[in-house]
């Protein structure tokens, strides 16, 4: 066991905890800069906050290799209850709603936009984060000190000193062939590494935001709650495994990527998306397709894991987790350059009246 890789965690993870508190002081806090004014603070912490999550995710998932494989399925699990409690606090907080209120300027009437208040500020949810982040932080010192559910396979024994000659070297064989399964072939593993990669190509969704603030975040709510629901289903097929089903994984990539395609059709007809004169209608179904490619990515995100811990170890987590990585900064930069350069989404503001 490397202390490097607990120390490291317990650096992330107290970093985030400082990164949620400062946000929630600084969060509503701008800098001019060329006569614009920009949310630079919370651009900075949300950096840090977000780079903390994907390095704690790429040293995390291979330090729980030295746990038993249910450990890892216990992670999801967690992950999901997390998904799940941000999911409900955001329907707790709500969105703000919009009401125009007209104005007589001379012989015009121009329409101002009005927002309702929120169940509770911006700031005491990232607060409540910050406290999310030091149980977790807490929880993590516990489970490395204590070394609850740690395989005990490479721990010294007494006992084995009584074993006879014979039963040794059976064990030392049988012990050098698991080492030798457990090899890491990037190879024979290219395919999933790719299917790992795809799935979490990130895509977003302010692209319905035209529909409505509301089906914007009841959306985010949804996929939150995907992630629960992908965890119930690999945790109720658990038998559904990518070495009994090795095609399974790209038949849902395959789903996600015809899902993701109408996405961006959404992003590129905005300010006026499909069935906008029924925003309503159209928010459902576009938030409903949006929900299971997220739903889809998540169960392939837990299969993929499951497997390379199976088969590689933690060499395989660790390679998983940089094609994890790699997919979502892959997915982040095509999404910028499409949104900042290539104009690919506009925004829809409230109280105007667009031709559609």
């Amino acid at each position: 066991m490397h202390l490097y890789e607990t120390i490291s965690i317990i650096i992330i993870l107290s970093i985030s905890v400082v990164g949620f508190i400062c946000l929630a002081l600084t969060w509503n806090k701008t800098t001019l800069i060329d006569n614009k004014y920009h949310s630079t603070y919370f651009l900075f912490f949300t950096f840090v906050i977000y780079s903390c999550q994907y390095t704690g995710v790429l040293l995390f998932l291979p330090y729980i290799d030295r746990y038993k494989l249910v450990m890892i399925r216990a992670f999801f699990l967690g992950d999901a209850i997390s998904s799940g409690s941000l999911a409900g606090l955001a329907y707790l907080q709500d969105s703000p709603k919009s009401e125009c209120i007209p104005i007589i300027q001379g012989n015009q009437t121009i329409l101002f936009e009005k927002k309702s208040s929120l169940t509770f500020s911006i700031g005491t949810y990232f607060f409540i984060l910050s406290g999310m982040m030091l149980s977790s932080l807490i929880c993590f010192l516990i489970l490395s000190i204590t070394k609850i559910g740690q395989n005990k396979i490479n721990e010294n024994d007494e006992n084995k000193l009584l074993i006879e000659q014979d039963n040794q070297i059976e064990q030392t064989e049988n012990k050098e062939d698991l080492m030798n399964k457990r090899q890491f072939n990037l190879s024979n593993d290219i395919p999933y590494l790719f299917a790992m990669f795809w799935s979490c190509f990130t895509t977003y969704a302010y692209a319905l935001l035209p529909y409505s603030s509301g089906v914007y975040q009841k959306t985010i709510i949804a996929a939150e709650i995907a992630y629960v629901l992908a965890q119930v289903f690999c945790a109720t097929f658990s038998k559904l495994t990518v070495v009994k089903y090795p095609k399974l994984v790209h038949i849902f990539n395959f789903i996600s990527t015809i899902l993701i395609v109408w996405i961006f059709i959404i992003a590129k007809m905005s300010p006026c998306p499909p069935l906008i004169n029924n925003a309503l209608l159209g928010g459902i179904i576009s938030g409903l397709l949006y929900t299971i490619v997220n739903g889809l990515s998540h169960i392939n995100f837990i299969l993929l894991n499951v497997y390379f811990q199976e088969e590689s170890g933690k060499t395989g987590l660790f390679w998983s987790c940089v094609t994890l990585q790699s997919g979502m900064t892959f997915g982040a930069l095509i999404s910028f350059v499409l949104t900042v350069y290539f104009n690919i989404f506009k925004e829809r503001f409230p109280c105007i009246d667009y031709q559609c």
